[in-house]
Order: structure tokens, then C-alpha cells, then sequence
């Protein structure tokens, strides 16, 4: 007979120990039925050693993502540990009435008797010479050098020394006024003045008598001195420069009024950089040619106009300013001029308002609280300290403007006035006195500043994301490499 039949391949029953193997890959020595119910939650299977393989490719990835992650927990730790300030915009909360301003302030080139602090602001209110809370201390200069006055000579030199005029405003300063209708303006006889060393100008009208018949003789002068045919020089040899002019006082009447003329003709010499107001006059029975030019030769014979002047300090003594005023919370200007004293009076529009800022700051008491404040914010509060702003030229004057941001930090409960700060040297009128600015404008908010901390969920969270994101992108890249040599392989074996 023939014995029970058998499947190819294999006994129809395995043995024992191969079935115990298969039951427990990935689940460990535990029977069937004691781990039955969990066995389809496990979202973490192991993987056979049999079945995994190890490849250099592999190993590298693994060093490099063990690497980004340190690289990137260190980063995050140290972000964690050390968080920057967080700042919030609001409209300024500051009910005060009054604005603190603290000054300390050297003017290089002026003595505390004559040195006068201001305060304007947009309400319209200006104080002039404020002595509360101000300290005078006098400043010696440094070296040998001492101050003394301008003389009206060095003025005229140093002030006039660099004007430079175009061919058509030359030949406006230079022309006759003798009628309004011709191709020029005549509408500045300062700045005719002003062009020449030496301007000789003769008054008349056409009605006048006089002036007819002294005309003949006053054409024959104008020709000779403005072709240069009749020299005349200064006090030093120098060669000055003269220009003669007449004016008609029928066309130009306002000129005239303004010169105060009283009769005609009346011949005067003006000289460059004098005082309003000031000039000579050639008397009316000196009036022939011969003794115009000895006139005006011994007038221009005094003057040292061109005798190498340079700019010089005034003063034997500089002045530091120091103390604070009030103002008003709106935009305002505080200035430092110069000013008549009890026992000496100044050409004030000559003044040099060069100086040190020493300190400068918005509050109550900046200094103390400073150290106080985070490190990026400290140098907002006074940027001016320790900067000195010069200029070496009249009616020049540095001019400060400033924004003004009211900031408050919370973590401490301090108040400050943060400062963004410019400046540039402004050209002041002849006639105006020179004076050193520094203009502020408050900012209508407020800047509120908290400490930017962080939770420690937060923290464990980035951790979590850092090493599970480096090893999905290791593994991403690994798994690509894979799959890209077997396809690499097989496209070389159907080759062959």
C-alpha cells in the first residue's frame, strides 16, 4: 500500500524551533497569546539584524546628523539662555508738564562773562540768559596761544578773503545807478559794498545845478580809478581794490533814504565790512579832482586790508556750561550765544560758537540709571558725550537736532529718553549773532521695552524638532543614495 502522501518542498510540519523564531521576530520571547494585543499598536518595530545592512554612506550620515544636532541644541541652548529685549509701540503715556534737559558744555572760544544759555519752544515761549540751576567754570586754553579782539581790518580780510562773483554779478556790482530802467537790478547796495575794499559813490540829482557842472570832473575821477590808470594801496603796500559809482537819487530814492542823503552832491567813501552806518565823507568845498585822489589815498592808507590775517581765538578763556532747565514737553531749541557783559561790549555777530558736549541727555538723572539699561540701548541715551564741533570761519555755528523717544522698561520700571542725534554747520546772516542749537523734537509714542523670555516647553519643543528633523533628512538622504545605486546597478546589469 501506498503511505500517505507529502508536499514537495519541505516536511509538512516545521520544526519546532524555526516556528518559535518566526512567532518571535520583533516581538520578543513573549508566547503568541500573552502579546497579541498589543502587537498591532507598535509603531517602533524592530528590525532583524538579519535583515538590516551597514553601509559607509550610512555611518557618515549618522556622524554628520549626531554633529548638526550639537551644533544646533548648542544655538538654540544659548538663544534659550540669553533672549534679546522684546519692544512694543504705544502712544506716549508721559502726562509731565516739563521736559528735564541736562547739559555740560564747553565753548571753546568764549569767557563765562559773556556766555548766555536760552530755551525756546513751539508754544512760543524763549528765555533768554537762564541762570537757575546753570554752573559757570572758566576753562584755560591749552598752549601758548591767547585771545584778542577782532581788529575791523582782519574782519574785512578774513571774511571777504574767498568771495568769488560770476561775470554777470560782477558787471551788476559794478554799474552805475544811474537809471532804472537799464539791464540791471540795483536792489542791494550792501552787496556793492560788500564786493569792493573801498566803494566811492556819489549821490546826485538830475535837477540839481551843482551836480551838472560837478559831473564833468566826477567822470574824468570815475575813469582814471576804475581803469586802474590811478593806483592806490593800503597801509602795507598792497594794492586795493576801489570802485567809484554814482547814484541817481530821482530813480533811487529809497537807497538814498536809507544813506540818509541830506543834500546834493554828496561824495562818500565806503569801506568793506564796516559798521552800518559808518563811512567817509568828502567835504563839499574839497571837491576838484586832485583832492579826491588825496582823499581817498589817505583814507585807504590806513587800512591793513591785505595783511595775511587768519582766524584766532578771541578770548584767553574758554567757559564749560553745565546744569539742566525745564521746558515744555514740546519740539523746543537750547542755545548757547555770546553777550554783552556790565564792563565790555562785543561785535557779537564775530563770535565763535565752537565747543565740547561733555554730556547731554533728556530726564531725570540719566547718569545714575544708565548702567542699568540694556547694552543696545545705553548709547541712544546721551550720543552727543565726548564730541567736539568746531568751526573756524564767521557766522558759521554747528546746529544740533535731535528725536526724542520716551522709553520705558518694564523689568526694571525705568524711564528714559532715547536720542538719534545730527548735525551740520549752518551759515548764519552777517548781522545775526551765531549760536550754538541744539533742537529736539519729542516723538508722539512711546517705546515699551520687556524682557523677551522664553518657556521651557518651548525650548524642549525646538529640541525635539532639531533631532527628530535632523535624522528624518539623514535618513531621507540615505534611502535616496539607495535606491539611486540599485537602480544604477540594475540599469548596468540589463546593459550587459
Amino acid at each position: 500500500r501506498r503511505g500517505p502522501r507529502r508536499c514537495k518542498g519541505g516536511p509538512a510540519n516545521p520544526p519546532a524551533k524555526v516556528q518559535r523564531e518566526a512567532e518571535d521576530v520583533g516581538g520578543g520571547m513573549l508566547p503568541q497569546a500573552a502579546r497579541g494585543w498589543y502587537h498591532k499598536y507598535d509603531a517602533f518595530r524592530a528590525v532583524p539584524k538579519e535583515i538590516a545592512e551597514a553601509t559607509f554612506f550610512g555611518a557618515c550620515m549618522t556622524v554628520t546628523g549626531a554633529l548638526v544636532c550639537i551644533i544646533l541644541v548648542c544655538c538654540e541652548t544659548s538663544a534659550f539662555l540669553s533672549s534679546k529685549p522684546q519692544t512694543q509701540i504705544v502712544i506716549d503715556s508721559n502726562q509731565d508738564a516739563d521736559l528735564r534737559i541736562n547739559f555740560d558744555v564747553t565753548m571753546l572760544d568764549m569767557s563765562c562773562d559773556h556766555v548766555a544759555v536760552g530755551v525756546w519752544d513751539a508754544f512760543g515761549t524763549e528765555k533768554m540768559n537762564v541762570t537757575r540751576n546753570v554752573v559757570k567754570q572758566k576753562v584755560d586754553h591749552k598752549g601758548k596761544r591767547q585771545g584778542w579782539p577782532y581788529t575791523d581790518d582782519e574782519i574785512s580780510e578774513l571774511e571777504f578773503s574767498n568771495a568769488s562773483f560770476t561775470a554777470e554779478e560782477l558787471a551788476e556790482l559794478d554799474a552805475d545807478w544811474g537809471s532804472s530802467s537799464d539791464n540791471f537790478k540795483h536792489d542791494n547796495f550792501q552787496a556793492v559794498i560788500g564786493a569792493h575794499d573801498f566803494t566811492m559813490v556819489n549821490f546826485y540829482a538830475d535837477w540839481c545845478p551843482h551836480c551838472k557842472r560837478f559831473a564833468p570832473t566826477w567822470m574824468q575821477f570815475e575813469e582814471a580809478v576804475n581803469s586802474g590808470r590811478e593806483e592806490v594801496k593800503d597801509a602795507d603796500g598792497g594794492v586795493v581794490n576801489v570802485r567809484v559809482l554814482k547814484i541817481n537819487c530821482v530813480d533811487f530814492e529809497e537807497a538814498c533814504q536809507e544813506q540818509k542823503i541830506g543834500g546834493f552832491p554828496t561824495v562818500r567813501l565806503y569801506k568793506r565790512g564796516a559798521k552800518d552806518g559808518k563811512f567817509f565823507e568828502l567835504p563839499g568845498n574839497e571837491r576838484s579832482l586832485d583832492e579826491m585822489y588825496r582823499f581817498l589815498r589817505k583814507k585807504a592808507g590806513k587800512a591793513h586790508l591785505h595783511a595775511g590775517a587768519t582766524y584766532h581765538e578771541i578770548f584767553s578763556e574758554g567757559c564749560r556750561v553745565s546744569g539742566h532747565v525745564l521746558a515744555s514737553r514740546v519740539p523746543g531749541t537750547v542755545h548757547f550765544q555770546a553777550m554783552h557783559s556790565n564792563n565790555r561790549t562785543l561785535n557779537l555777530a564775530f563770535t565763535n560758537v565752537s565747543h565740547v558736549v561733555h554730556h547731554f541727555s533728556f530726564g531725570e538723572s540719566p547718569r545714575q540709571t544708565i548702567k542699568a539699561l540694556p547694552a543696545e540701548y545705553r548709547r541712544h541715551v546721551n550720543p552727543m558725550d565726548g564730541i567736539t564741533y568746531t568751526t573756524d570761519k564767521f557766522h558759521k555755528a554747528p546746529h544740533h537736532f535731535i528725536k526724542v523717544v520716551h522709553t520705558r522698561f518694564e523689568s526694571s520700571d525705568i524711564r528714559s529718553y532715547q536720542q538719534t542725534h545730527q548735525w551740520s554747520i549752518r551759515t548764519v546772516q552777517r548781522n545775526t549773532i551765531p549760536q550754538a542749537k541744539f533742537s529736539y523734537d519729542l516723538a508722539p509714542v512711546e517705546v515699551i521695552v520687556t524682557k523677551g523670555e522664553r518657556r521651557w516647553y518651548d525650548y524642549v519643543t525646538q529640541l525635539f524638532a532639531i533631532t527628530g528633523g535632523a535624522f528624518s533628512v539623514m535618513s531621507m538622504l540615505v534611502g535616496t543614495m539607495h535606491f539611486s545605486a540599485v537602480q544604477l546597478k540594475n540599469a548596468l546589469g540589463k546593459g550587459h
